[in-house]
């Protein structure tokens, strides 16, 4: 009998079975699919539900290159999260504020205005829509 991870009571083979009927793998055909079943991280590593311990070489696609659970970011998260979790684009806060400015202050040339996305998807699209405001073609080669 499989291990049985004590959070989810879920063991990596259920966890993968689960996960192959409901969601879609990225970068490689879905029949071929084989995801290694996470159960926790810390730092560099990462743990299966039984126990297996990874070295997390590609920094789960380099969203995580500080290491997973670093105890700065998870409180500056915990306490932004408990003042302000969300606010969309047509508002102003403080962190973005400043992170603006920091941006400013270390990019090359005149850079100094920013648009802030939540992710890659997101940015490429509004890069066309700026470059089509900016340029005033709706063509964008």
């Amino acid at each position: 009998m499989a291990a049985v991870n004590v959070r989810t009571g879920m063991s990596g083979a259920e966890i993968v079975a689960l996960s192959k009927r409901h969601t879609m793998t990225e970068w490689s055909p879905q029949a071929a699919a084989n995801p290694i079943p996470i159960e926790h991280a810390k730092g560099s590593w990462f743990w299966t539900p039984e126990g297996d311990k990874f070295l997390d070489f590609n920094s789960q696609l380099m969203c995580t290159n500080i290491g997973h659970g670093d105890e700065r970011v998870l409180k500056a998260i915990t306490d932004q999260a408990a003042k302000l979790a969300y606010a969309n684009p047509f508002m102003a806060t403080e962190p973005r504020a400043r992170l603006g400015q920091k941006l400013a202050e270390i990019c090359p040339g005149d850079i100094d205005a920013f648009f802030f996305t939540n992710g890659g998807a997101e940015a490429v699209e509004n890069a066309f829509r700026i470059a089509r405001l900016f340029t005033g073609r709706h063509k964008i080669a």
